[in-house]
């Protein structure tokens, strides 16, 4: 079968989905008990079998002399009909022609011969057809869509555009199962003319691309629009209207934006606050909390070899337990940063030079007031390189500078941190390692500390195509260097969560967390708590 033919069958069972199972001549005709075992046999798809008894029942009329031109319609007609659904197109074709010339016409009948014409590519005839549908208003929106493919076929691109534009003036009702593919078909039509025209590159970016972007808004959802996109990106790539890999070979993120809406709920066995006061004393209090945080960036390219992305974070924390010991570590954050890296090579495999700067501004409850006042804000200054030393993934150097300034200045101080982190993937899991050495000097020297911190996550693959578990482990040790009395200081992190995608963009997770911290000066300093918690997260 040529590649045309199966391709006008495809269309042709696509729109069928849509169409009516019974015309009300057909129902009508049910009630005759002539017809009883034809529509019994039609109701349960027996296509061929319902052709043979109709040709019983015409044999019988013939010999009671009692074929009259109604009869001889709705057997021609209801045949046709059954020659349509089992893609006997030439046998369609006569009967409806049949029904025709003893004028039986019911609405639908137009459609449905239609339909055989242009499955059996007799275009010009099929066209004709389908304008009578459209003029009878039976499926007007198939009808247009019908008409401009074929126009389109037959090289009358103008006639094509103005009947698939036509679609667009219809009620939602009736275009809804072709609008968007006659917007496609629109734009196709667009990029068929791009190699006729001197400026391609214009056409493609003014013309086509919008075309096809304005298809896709109809439907992001539907079946036709990963086919949409992939047109989109497959121009994009061929006239460099969007740049998809740097110069190292690097791909660059598509689309550029990223933006996340997460809402969680949760309870907190300890609510403690401690990045304030360095001193963090067990408060044997639990409360619920729930949190807001929205975070969106963009990365913008110059070139091949350089990245900007401007991030923001917004992040509310509010506890329930509305005693003064609690509400006081209600807060809100804010916390704007610039990322930029610099694309080239190393060992002849992708590399880039990291410069980052964060800034952290957060509001608390500092007085058990309930009302959220300057708590401290920070600057960090962040130098690194991203490089391959692995197969199985990306390897990471950072040295970091924070500068934190409380509303307590005795507790002002600046941290100095070299940081190393480890990506290793393979097809079902991905495991993350960390570590950093921190150097925290603060304004009251009795409170400088040299820490390392040790993490390994694993990410892994998802259950029976259900969730998807992460556990993770981190293990601090702290050397206080001026207070032997609280000696060697550690804190054990293990945390575990469960996540479902909900949606496409909506994901629900599962969340825990159990930090246990272990010092000499046991009233001061020793504490252990847990969260657990739900969180709704959605991805624009």
């Amino acid at each position: 079968m040529k590649l045309k033919l199966l391709l006008m069958i495809m269309i042709i069972i696509c729109f069928s989905a849509y169409g009516q199972d019974t015309s009300v001549e057909i129902g009508a005709a049910a009630t005759d008990a002539k017809f009883k075992e034809a529509f019994r046999l039609f109701a349960e798809g027996k296509y061929r079998g319902t052709i043979d008894e109709l040709s019983v029942v015409q044999s019988k009329l013939i010999e009671t002399n009692s074929n009259t031109k109604p009869m001889k319609g709705i057997i021609a007609y209801w045949k046709a009909i059954c020659f349509n659904k089992i893609q006997d197109f030439p046998e369609a074709i006569a009967n409806f022609d049949k029904a025709l010339q003893v004028d039986f016409v019911p609405e639908d009948l137009h459609y449905e011969f239609g339909q055989a014409l242009f499955a059996s590519e007799k275009l010009t005839d099929a066209r004709i057809q389908f304008g009578e549908s459209v003029k009878k208003k039976f499926k007007r929106g198939v009808s247009l869509y019908y008409i401009g493919y074929i126009s389109k076929e037959l090289g009358e691109k103008k006639k094509s555009i103005t009947f698939f534009k036509a679609i667009d003036k219809l009620d939602e009702e009736e275009s809804r199962e072709v609008k968007q593919a006659a917007e496609v078909q629109i734009a196709d039509i667009y990029l068929e003319q791009v190699d006729k025209h001197p400026d391609a590159f214009k056409v493609i970016e003014t013309y086509v691309i919008p075309q096809y972007k304005h298809a896709l808004a109809i439907d992001n959802q539907s079946a036709l629009a990963a086919q949409i996109q992939e047109k989109i990106r497959a121009l994009q790539a061929k006239y460099d209207l969007v740049l998809f890999k740097l110069r190292n070979g690097r791909p660059t993120l598509i689309p550029p934006y990223f933006a996340r809406l997460a809402l969680e709920y949760g309870m907190d066995s300890n609510v403690t606050f401690s990045p304030t006061n360095q001193e963090v004393s067990e408060s044997n209090k639990r409360s619920p909390f729930a949190r807001t945080d929205v975070m969106g960036k963009y990365t913008f390219y110059y070139e091949n070899y350089f990245s900007v992305s401007p991030e923001f974070r917004f992040n509310y924390t509010r506890y329930m337990n509305r005693v003064p010991d609690i509400y006081r570590n209600d807060n809100y954050l804010l916390a704007p940063a610039i990322r930029t890296g610099h694309e080239h090579t190393w060992n002849k495999k992708p590399a880039t030079f990291l410069f980052d700067y964060d800034y952290n501004q957060a509001f608390r409850d500092v007085n058990s007031e309930q009302k959220l006042e300057f708590s401290f804000r920070s600057h960090t200054f962040m130098i690194g390189e991203r490089f391959n030393v692995f197969s199985g993934g990306e390897t990471t150097l950072r040295l970091k500078r924070r500068i934190f300034e409380s509303y307590i200045d005795t507790t002002d101080s600046s941290t100095t941190s070299l940081v190393f982190e480890q990506i290793i993937s393979n097809p079902v899991n991905t495991y993350i390692l960390y570590g950093s050495y921190d150097m925290t000097r603060v304004e009251d020297n009795s409170y400088d500390t040299n820490a390392f911190t040790a993490r390994g996550d694993v990410i892994m693959g998802r259950v029976k195509d259900w969730f998807t578990p992460s556990f993770g482990l981190a293990i601090t040790r702290t050397n206080p260097l001026h207070n032997t009395a609280r000696g060697t200081e550690y804190l054990f992190n293990p945390t575990a969560r469960i996540s479902k995608i909900l949606r496409k963009s909506l994901r629900g997770n599962l969340k825990l967390d159990y930090q246990k911290y272990n010092s000499k000066d046991e009233d001061n300093f020793a504490y252990k708590k847990y969260t657990y918690s739900f969180e709704l997260e959605y991805i624009f």
